[in-house]
């Protein structure tokens, strides 16, 4: 084995040895708790709808330690709730399949909304279009809706979270105020239907005292043919005199990570600026909330910019809550939302389903026996852009800007747009997503392909001029070895007499670079367009979201180190085994393309012994990443694994025909490059007609001036330098 290559391998075998030493030390140093079984309960009596139910955390900042009083008792603010009958939670709409995802029918409910009478909160909602997991048999797919949100329990103490919990109310009297926790509150329930829509009616009255001060509505309407979940508050003032109250209000909460490698949860906002045009606002994942100081961050719109809407979204779906302006505004965004602060409500590093968000309401100024009232739609379903296209409203309020964050940085949204409409266009065409990826992948490459046949024909040039030309720059090396600087001249002087372009080899990578953002978008499009969800492509790949799992395990396995960047491993999945093989063997096909003709004599170091060759070194480095790559890819989409496969054996065919092409350009002498005439007494060089430099020579005419000027002035600062100094 080569020095070179043996310092390499022990090079990544420490690192190696580092991370594992370093990930068992935080283990030791940070052990996770231990789990507390979740309490049980029958139907009647669930966990969060009894007064024995624990309280959830109150507002971070001025309410920060106040706990949720007994139900239809007095707080220590002197407020209260009326005490009211338990009642049974109701369901709106229906959760059943229907067939035909993002066509819904005008008469079909998109989902099933579970509503609560404790908090006026929602228990889970179902989607009725998409289901949990790919039905074993398709003539009889079974009961399956798409859990989006849930319950969440902390393990720990039992306590349960519910989605749009009203937490609390703050009664503002001047310059005094009084708080009352609402989160375990328990509110009457009623339901109501008509022919379009099913409607949830929810009301509480707050004492002070044992005289009613305060009466809550809430109400939820769905209606059929629609994803948004219609929420209206009402506060009436039963006082005699004027009050201003804050309600906190609680977002969504238990929606499910759909990705084993990658946390895609986080909460978005969208903001206004003061000229009306929607601009990304703020996102953050649950780490990001876990770093602040009470697992709480407030989302600033910034100066003269307003917070249209938030989010809690995954990858593929997300609960959109917007708050509707009054009827009499021109404006997108609520004068009642004050702000909003971003939540995770358990103080546990093993939680990941606490997330949520806080929207805090203001009333204004309740006249005696007025009633003031905000209205929110939450859109509850998939992140579909072909569902938000036939949607006006989804439109206007750009919803799309709830996928940004979830596109990689290093492409253009334009690019993704139009890898996405190509994708749709080759599926309309033919009706199976698996080969649509396919036909993209010729797509992407037959527009490439002039760059890519240039490039390599150009590398093979430089690759015969630099053979030809070694001899003679060996020459000039050694003659000019200790001046640096004549040696550069005479260098590209014998670069422009032969007529070599020693930038040419640039060309040759070029082609990469132009793929690179392609690629990139086409990657973030299959990995996160909820239309291949449950997308059969053939055999045993069955869903092109998810890995191909042609052998499934009963139990799950972690690889050292790597399960942190890879996931677990659940099944076998042959497609990335395969991918893996058709990378290596594209790897060692352009290795033998790029190889030169005329074998290169080998280096020696002032001892007489061979230098490493830095190329060979890269090509080994590249045939480990490949299979490096490999354990990566293990838990990607098929999808994905499909699409660098295609990518794969198309470039190994085009990269025959390049060869092929280049092998009778060779028999025909026209990789020869024509030597320039040298130059003439007047001092013109062979750059053009006129006598006038290349592009090349004053490239390096102007990098020669500037080298030169900083070390003038690095012989400047020396000189001043030595001036300062004492002498004794």
């Amino acid at each position: 084995m080569e020095p070179q290559t043996r310092r390499t391998l022990i090079a990544i075998a420490l690192c190696l040895i580092v991370m594992f030493g370093w990930v068992k030390m935080m283990e030791m140093m940070y052990p996770p708790r231990p789990a507390v079984p979740a309490p049980t309960a029958d139907a009647t009596s669930r966990p969060g709808d009894g007064a024995t139910a624990a309280s959830s955390p109150s507002d971070a900042g001025a309410t920060a330690g106040i706990t949720a009083p007994p139900v239809g008792a007095t707080s220590a603010t002197g407020l209260s709730v009326s005490d009211v009958a338990a009642a049974e939670p109701v369901l709106l709409g229906d959760d059943h399949f229907v067939p035909g995802m993002g066509k819904l029918p005008t008469d079909k409910f998109a989902m099933a909304v579970e509503v609560s009478p404790v908090g006026a909160g929602v228990r889970s909602i179902k989607l009725s279009q998409y289901r949990n997991h790919v039905p074993k048999d398709k003539k009889n797919p079974g009961y399956d809706p798409y859990q989006l949100l849930n319950e969440v329990h902390d393990a720990r103490d039992g306590r349960v979270l519910h989605s749009f919990v009203i937490e609390q109310i703050k009664l503002i009297e001047g310059s005094s105020s009084q708080t009352l926790d609402l989160s375990n509150a328990k509110w009457e329930l009623t339901k109501s239907t008509d022919g379009e829509a099913e409607t949830a009616l929810l009301r509480t009255v707050v004492r002070s005292g044992g005289a009613p001060l305060l009466r809550l509505s809430r109400t939820y309407r769905l209606d059929r043919g629609t994803y948004h979940l219609k929420i209206a508050t009402s506060v009436e003032n039963l006082s005699q005199q004027p009050r201003k109250v804050i309600i906190t209000e609680r977002g969504p909460v238990g929606i499910r990570n759909d990705d084993p490698q990658r946390e895609f949860r986080r909460i978005v906002t969208a903001v206004v600026d003061a000229d009306g045009k929607f601009i990304d606002g703020a996102h953050a994942l649950r780490s990001d909330i876990a770093k602040e100081e009470g697992l709480s961050k407030e989302f600033l719109p910034g100066e003269s910019k307003h917070t249209v809407w938030a989010a809690l979204g995954s990858k593929y779906f997300a609960c959109i809550v917007c708050p509707l302006p009054t009827s009499e505004s021109k404006q997108v965004y609520s004068d009642s939302l004050v702000k909003v602060v971003g939540r995770a409500y358990f103080d546990d590093a093993a939680a990941t389903d606490d997330l949520s968000f806080a929207q805090y309401f203001t009333t204004g100024d309740i006249a005696p026996g007025a009633i003031r009232e905000y209205t929110i739609e939450a859109y509850c379903g998939p992140k579909s852009k072909q569902l938000w296209d036939a949607m006006p409203v989804a439109q206007q309020r750009h919803y799309e800007i709830s996928q940004h964050a979830d596109q990689s940085g290093c492409t253009f949204r334009a690019i993704t747009a139009v890898m996405l409409w190509l994708l749709t266009l080759a599926y309309k065409g033919v009706g199976n997503y698996g080969i649509a990826i396919i036909i993209l992948v010729l797509v992407v490459r037959t527009i490439l392909h002039p760059i890519t046949k240039r490039g390599q024909i150009n590398m093979m040039k430089m690759q015969k001029s630099m053979a030809s030309l070694k001899p003679k720059l060996d020459a000039i090396q050694q003659q000019h070895k200790n001046d640096k600087q004549k040696l550069q001249e005479e260098t590209m002087r014998l670069y422009r007499e032969e007529g070599v372009n020693p930038a040419g080899g640039i060309l040759g990578c070029l082609p990469m670079l132009l793929q690179m953002p392609i690629w990139v978008a086409l990657w973030t499009s299959l990995n996160t367009n909820v239309d291949l969800r449950h997308e059969p492509f053939f055999w045993w790949i069955r869903d092109l979201s998810a890995p191909d799992a042609l052998i499934p395990f009963s139990s799950s396995y972690k690889i050292p180190l790597l399960w942190h960047m890879m996931g677990p491993i659940n099944s076998f999945n042959l497609l990335p085994i395969i991918m893996t093989i058709t990378m290596y063997a594209q790897q060692k096909f352009m290795q033998k393309l790029t190889k030169p003709a005329v074998p290169v004599p080998p280096k020696l170091d002032e001892q007489g012994n061979p230098i490493p060759d830095p190329m060979a070194q890269q090509q080994k480095m590249m045939n480990f990443m490949t299979i490096f790559f490999g354990l990566l890819f293990y838990n990607f989409p098929s999808g994905l694994n499909l699409y660098i496969l295609s990518s794969n054996l198309l470039g190994m065919l085009e990269q025959y025909r390049i060869k092929k092409h280049i092998r009778e350009k060779d028999e025909r002498g026209e990789l020869e490059v024509k030597r320039r005439p040298p130059e003439d007494s007047s001092g013109k060089g062979p750059g053009g007609a006129n006598g006038k430099p290349g592009w090349l020579e004053r490239i390096a005419k102007a990098a020669d001036e500037a080298r030169k000027v900083q070390s003038a002035r690095q012989q400047e600062l020396a000189a001043k330098k030595r001036k300062k100094q004492p002498r004794f």
